[in-house]
């Protein structure tokens, strides 16, 4: 037996042997033909009201979801620009039957999902649970409550994000791009404004509802742990009363690309950062014959880390976090779109413009490498095979060949056409499609560093926010031999003066503000010369802690101690001082004066001051009052680097004779904390135990 092994071996080695001898793997393996794909079916019927309903089984779990997409084609929101958003909060937020905390107990009690949103409906449960889900959402699309409370609430919210759109660049770029793709008087091109929120009534809330909720413009995607013939007892059953009813479709304008490049900036002063976006709409619909090589050339232009403008921004000129390019389909001639962004250092905008031109026009001239076109139709092949492994996604796909009028083998077909893409294919797409020559190069950036920079590439025009076109005025002028050091006292003397603030030895104040529903303490204890210490807590349990003894210090989050390095020592060094604009006059920063900025629609001046550790932030003081009123800085995140903003709003009168802002508005991209101040304390002989 053992000498039978040891000829097997044997014989294994030189198998080996000569397969490696036979194999050259320096060459690339020829991909075989795509694979006949093998795709479960979702099964249909249309209910007695005119509910299309396609059905796929999944009896793994005992959970079932159900979805409606309802077929619209609405009017334009017009002056009451935001209503839509508000629908499903209204529709969710009780019946005429139950209250909305009723409503809602009801639906955890099942352990069950339901959303709305202005253009459909999802809901899950268990199985066993399904029945009076569906009820309840029938009570919902039959006898919504629609409260007049509610509304006020969600329009109160919607104003408050749009006050952190003004500090925001990405809804900034938002905003400009939509209305210069498609226009105002297109859906896609409506804004939602605080005049346009104010505008807004329930009665036209209930028009939308009554008019587009209707069964027979429903398609409806059930999934899970179902039958066809459940699925048809229970949608007749407990849909019965929704009655049906004749829809108006709208029509709108055609929108048109532009006839040549021109560059939109939307101005936010003091930004570290530009938003990018190279964008124009295109005539695309889902099922178009070019729509799978379009999805081929876009993503080796900008589909992800692998792209060339990803590749060229990042990886090579390290100008940005990463570049990305996406193409959007639409049933609505020239509504879709197409679109390349970044988010540049400022000082690179104007050259991240060019690169992602480059790379466009590179696209259109040059034929793609076969490894870049394998690589990226495999990436396609693998991600629709992995998506096939959710039954949600067959649902969905039938939804899409019957709603959108695709060939009816658009998705069974779909890795053999992929599959089919040629390099001429992508290049051919690419001129069609990919057109910098009449593109919206928008930015969303510091207009005075970039806006004379980016005339190259077109006509330049600085919009607001909500793409109406600034006037050009010239910035007004400092006056004549203004000093920034001068600027920063009368901010000193406006908030009392520095032979006050030369006495106060600690100070210790106190500020709330509500997150989620929870009120917050922000306590910030100082004590001369630069020691701090700040506890953010709630419900007497501290989320973060920052100490700072003057010569090291440390930061506590969820349980978990990190002490500061030598960057971070740097910084609070600094950062702890008793009056930060006090020490501005300290050599050992750096202050100028470049300007006048509004601010709340008031002049003020704007100072750059470069710290000791390098770092640099724009401090706004207001003209007339002097009182310091906006701060900007550079702060890092997962995403790059972001502007925070800080405002300070209503000074009012605080102990030893100094004035402190009442509140404090802080922005960081999307998020918004609005401080309110409680309680100032100085001189309380504060222990120098608070900063070990």
């Amino acid at each position: 037996m053992k000498k039978l092994i040891l000829s097997i071996a044997t014989i294994s080695m030189m198998t080996s042997s000569m397969v490696a001898q036979k194999l050259d793997r320096s060459i690339r393996p020829k991909a075989g033909p795509a694979p006949e794909l093998q795709m479960g079916t979702a099964q249909s019927f249309v209910t007695s009201n005119g509910i299309k309903v396609y059905v796929v089984e999944n009896h793994k779990l005992p959970v079932v979801s159900y979805s409606i997409d309802f077929d619209v084609r609405p009017e334009l929101q017009g002056d009451m620009v935001g209503f839509q958003d508000f629908l499903g909060d209204l529709l969710t937020a009780g019946t005429k039957t139950k209250t909305k905390d009723e409503f809602n107990k009801e639906l955890d009690m099942l352990g069950a999902r339901l959303g709305i949103g202005s253009d459909g409906i999802f809901m899950q449960s268990l199985k066993k649970n399904s029945d009076k889900l569906l009820s309840l959402a029938t009570e919902v699309l039959t006898e919504p409550r629609f409260s007049q409370e509610e509304l006020d609430k969600l329009k109160k919210q919607a104003k408050s994000g749009l006050a952190q759109q003004q500090d925001d660049p990405e809804a900034m770029s938002r905003n400009i791009t939509s209305i210069l793709n498609f226009g105002k008087n297109h859906p896609y091109g409506e804004v939602m404004t605080e005049k346009s929120v104010d505008n807004i009534t329930l009665a036209r809330c209930k028009k939308y509802f009554e008019t587009y909720f209707r069964p027979n413009v429903a398609y409806m995607a059930i999934v899970g742990d179902i039958t066809l013939a459940e699925a048809k007892v229970q949608v007749e059953k407990n849909f019965a009363k929704w009655q049906k009813k004749d829809v108006p479709r709208a029509t709108y304008p055609t929108p048109k690309p532009s006839k040549g490049a021109a560059v939109a900036i939307v101005n936010k002063s003091g930004a570290v950062q530009s938003v990018i976006d190279v964008t124009y709409p295109i005539d695309m619909k889902q099922g178009h014959p070019d729509e799978i090589k379009l999805k081929v050339a876009n993503g080796i232009l900008g589909g992800g880390s692998t792209g060339r403008l990803f590749q060229n921004l990042r990886e090579t000129k390290a100008w940005t976090y990463g570049s990305y390019s996406s193409f959007r389909t639409d049933e609505l001639p020239n509504a879709g779109s197409f679109s390349a962004t970044a988010n540049s250092t400022t000082s690179a905008s104007d050259s991240s413009v060019a690169e992602i031109l480059k790379e466009m026009n590179r696209l259109r001239t040059e034929t793609v490498s076969q490894e870049e076109l394998d690589g990226f139709k495999n990436y396609m092949a693998g991600t629709f095979a992995l998506g096939l492994e959710d039954p949600k996604t067959l649902a969905r796909y039938a939804i899409n060949e019957k709603k959108y009028n695709m060939p009816k083998d658009y998705y069974k077909n779909y890795l053999k056409n992929v599959d089919a893409v040629t390099a001429a294919d992508v290049k051919m797409v690419a001129n069609k499609y990919i057109t910098p020559g009449v593109a919206n190069i928008t930015v969303a950036g510091d207009k005075k560093v970039i806006a004379d920079k980016m005339k190259k590439f077109g006509p330049v025009t600085i919009y607001d926010l909500y793409g109406n076109v600034e006037k050009d005025v010239p910035a007004k002028a400092i006056p004549a031999n203004l000093k920034a050091d001068e600027v920063i006292k009368k901010h000193i003397t406006a908030t009392g003066g520095e032979a006050a603030w030369s006495k106060v030895n600690d100070m210790t104040m106190n500020m709330t503000t509500e997150m989620q529903g929870m009120s917050i303490n922000i306590n910030t204890t100082r004590k001369a010369p630069n020691k701090m210490m700040l506890d953010v807590n709630a419900m007497g349990q501290s989320f973060q802690k920052i100490v700072f003894d003057g010569t090291k210090g440390y930061t506590t989050a969820q349980g978990q101690k990190k002490d500061f390095d030598a960057e971070e020592i740097k910084e609070y060094a600094d950062e702890a001082s008793m009056n930060k604009d006090l020490g501005y006059l300290n050599p050992s920063h750096k202050i100028s004066l470049i300007g006048i900025e509004k601010v709340d629609g008031n002049d003020a001046y704007q100072i750059e001051v470069t710290k000791p550790n390098g770092e640099k932030v724009n401090e706004f003081y207001d003209v007339a009052t002097g009182f310091k009123v906006k701060s900007m800085a550079s702060q890092s995140s997962p995403q790059g680097s972001v502007t925070q903003t800080t405002y300070y709003l209503d000074y009012k009168d605080g102990p030893g004779g100094l004035k402190f802002p009442n509140m404090i508005k802080q922005n960081m991209g999307p998020q918004l904390m609005e401080m309110k101040l409680q309680k100032v304390e100085i001189n309380t002989n504060v222990s120098d135990e608070v900063f070990k």
